[in-house]
């Protein structure tokens, strides 16, 4: 579950990540020199898109009960896939210009690279958190109402004398 903090902090991350390779780019040094800068750009790259497929499907109901999406995140996932897709776009000039195409697909499979390990590790244990609280919460609800329909199944066996 994706929050306006989060958020926020993916695109400090990016961006700053993003400085660093633009200076790394115009400093003469190598791509794979950089990889922590691109694994952190890409990490935070992925965490926006991951934010914004997760604002596309219907909450849960832990989610819809318990922090609803509301406008101001989906305004901010907006903005900064647009921020994304313009960095993106000034890499490739940079990267294509400075070391030329192949750079580029190079740079391309370290980013899926990132984002498969982003998927594997990260997303898919934030996924199972929010599966085991959303099944916790129905659990909790079937409870509650077993234990109202039996409280008054008992009173009304009380009221009939039968207890």
């Amino acid at each position: 579950m994706f929050d306006p903090v989060s958020i926020g902090m993916a695109i400090s991350v990016g961006n700053k990540a993003f400085s660093m390779l633009k200076q790394g780019i115009a400093a003469g040094r190598e791509i794979q020199d950089m990889a922590s800068q691109l694994s952190e750009w890409g990490k935070a790259v992925s965490d926006i898109a991951y934010a914004a497929d997760k604002a596309n499907e219907p909450p849960g109901v832990f989610k819809t009960l318990f922090g609803g999406g509301n406008q101001q995140t989906a305004i901010d996932i907006f903005a900064a896939q647009k921020q994304c897709e313009q960095q993106r776009k000034e890499l490739r000039q940079l990267i294509s210009y400075t070391y030329g195409n192949d750079a580029w697909l190079d740079f391309q499979n370290i980013e899926r690279r990132v984002r498969e390990q982003q998927r594997e590790q990260v997303y898919r244990r934030q996924e199972i958190i929010e599966s085991i609280m959303e099944f916790l919460l129905w659990a909790g609800i079937i409870l509650a109402a077993m234990a109202i329909a039996g409280t008054g199944l008992y009173f009304w066996g009380v009221y009939l004398g039968r207890w």
